[in-house]
């Protein structure tokens, strides 16, 4: 009878985990399409990332190098396409379902850890950022890795987990700094379960040992930014914006109601009653909820004081859901019939998904609809690349000067197909703003005297550098319901 439940189980296991299979297999496949159909061209900071992977470096200005690697790999295979660029974003946020999956069962069965990978893959964040190459889509995964391997070494150490807790750590610490929250997270579950305590002590060796070599993988970007300036390190201190003891109740308002449409009105609901109100309630959560809540709401917490302290970006407090996904999904399906919420969550989730593909692959009836375009910043820089690069012609020009991070980098994909045209970017100051004045910085004496100048407001600045300018019609940068940004343009001579 004992085999034969054994059986039982390891068949219904072997079906979840091929259905949960096919749905992420399913979902990718879409988005990719999705990717493959618009014509939408890369975000300002997609393309940067994807100039950061023309050289293979241990650390970038703002970002750890591991999404300039991705991309580097991947446009080996398939080409600097846009959906090509995109494509691990999507494969990323499926593999993340199925590791989900794998951590959920650990602590729950076969049910909750199928219906957490579903809940996962419509998330409305995950909808979005399986379209957008970000460093998000590569943290959560490794994340997500982390949590399963801890949460097995809490239960039964082994070697094995600690060898996927070093790998997933290293590697998400070398996508994105925030890696480093899970450390905050573990000490909080120490803190408030008892069990926890008692469990580490027969896994700490395989704690230090993994935590331990993980975090040597981000030594190689520790020697980057020290040869650099701490260009990274700097950058991410002026993203933290503090200046003194001054609250900002709306950055706060406006990050908790982000919140919302991140994870879902459902969910995030459903997460914040959660919360213990008291002692006693806090004694009464089980130790996978105490585990769960410890690896969520200290990353909540921590980003709203960002954001009441100086600003916060909705996706900052990212790394929180993974654990509340299980989390939200285990209390939902705990009873009859809290189910319906569960259904109507993921059902609303599906809605917001498909009016997001439908604006993507139809950008224009979308911009129509609403009276602006949404998507005005990855539209339009063919044809201004197009209208540079017959004036540079034209005038014999070699070397494209502009000031503004996000239109070097969408012009440097926009001008891919030109090697001829040399992009430059100029400083206003003797401080580097951004990886461009860092890496193509403008200099005379190699790049030459005479340039074309392209900036998206007065030029007056720069041209107080130069003998001799000579101002050129505009270029209109349009929008799909019409609507114009001029970017003025000079040939600019003789550096003073």
């Amino acid at each position: 009878m004992a085999q034969e439940q054994q059986g039982s189980t390891a068949v219904n296991t072997l079906k979840m985990w091929k259905l949960l299979f096919d749905v992420a297999a399913l979902l990718f496949a879409l988005r990719v399409l999705v990717a493959i159909q618009t014509d939408l061209s890369l975000h300002g900071d997609e393309a940067q990332y994807w100039t950061w992977s023309w050289t293979f470096d241990f650390g970038y200005y703002s970002k750890p190098p591991l999404i300039a690697w991705v991309i580097g790999a991947v446009t080996d295979v398939c080409g600097d396409s846009a959906w090509c660029i995109r494509a691990p974003a999507a494969l990323f946020q499926a593999a993340t379902a199925l590791v989900l999956a794998g951590a959920a069962r650990v602590w729950f069965d076969n049910r909750i850890a199928f219906w957490t990978g579903i809940v996962w893959l419509t998330l409305p964040a995950v909808s979005l950022s399986s379209l957008i190459m970000s460093t998000d889509a590569l943290l959560l995964f490794f994340w997500a890795g982390c949590l399963w391997a801890y949460g097995s070494m809490m239960r039964r150490p082994s070697w094995l987990a600690a060898i996927a807790l070093a790998l997933c750590f290293g590697l998400g610490l070398n996508a994105k700094y925030a890696m480093a929250y899970f450390l905050i997270c573990l000490l909080v579950h120490l803190v408030i379960c008892p069990q926890a305590r008692q469990q580490v002590r027969s896994a700490a060796v395989q704690l230090v040992v993994g935590f331990g070599v993980g975090a040597a993988a981000i030594l190689p970007n520790v020697w980057w930014n020290k040869v650099h300036g701490w260009a990274t390190v700097g950058h991410t201190a002026d993203n933290v914006h503090w200046q003194g003891i001054v609250l900002h109740f709306k950055e706060l308002a406006d990050f908790l109601g982000a919140q919302f449409g991140v994870f879902g009105p459902i969910l995030f609901v459903v997460l914040l009653l959660a919360i213990p109100r008291s002692r006693r309630a806090c004694q009464a959560l089980s130790e996978p909820a105490r585990l769960l809540l410890a690896f969520s709401l200290p990353i909540l917490l921590i980003i709203s004081v960002q954001a009441i302290l100086s600003r916060a970006n909705a996706n900052w407090a990212a790394t929180a859901y993974p654990a509340a996904v299980i989390l939200v999904t285990s209390i939902l399906l705990a009873q009859s019939r809290r189910r319906w919420w569960l259904w109507g969550s993921i059902a609303l989730h599906l809605i917001v998904a498909g009016a997001l593909y439908t604006a993507v692959l139809m950008p224009g009836p979308a911009a129509r609809a609403l009276g602006r375009d949404p998507f005005a910043e990855l539209s339009g820089w063919d044809q201004v690349a197009a209208e540079v690069s017959q004036t540079m012609k034209a005038d014999d020009l070699s070397v494209l000067l502009m000031d503004n991070r996000m239109m070097i980098a969408s012009m440097a994909y926009a001008l891919r197909r030109q090697p001829n045209i040399i992009i430059r970017a100029w400083n206003h100051d003797a401080k580097i703003d951004h990886h461009y004045e860092m890496a193509w910085p403008y200099k005379p004496a190699v790049d030459g005297r005479r340039v074309l100048l392209l900036t998206p407001h007065g030029a007056e600045s720069i041209e107080s550098h130069f003998s001799k300018v000579t101002k050129l019609l505009p270029i209109e940068k349009t929008d799909r319901v019409g609507r114009t940004k001029t970017l003025e343009l000079r040939v600019l001579e003789d550096p003073k």
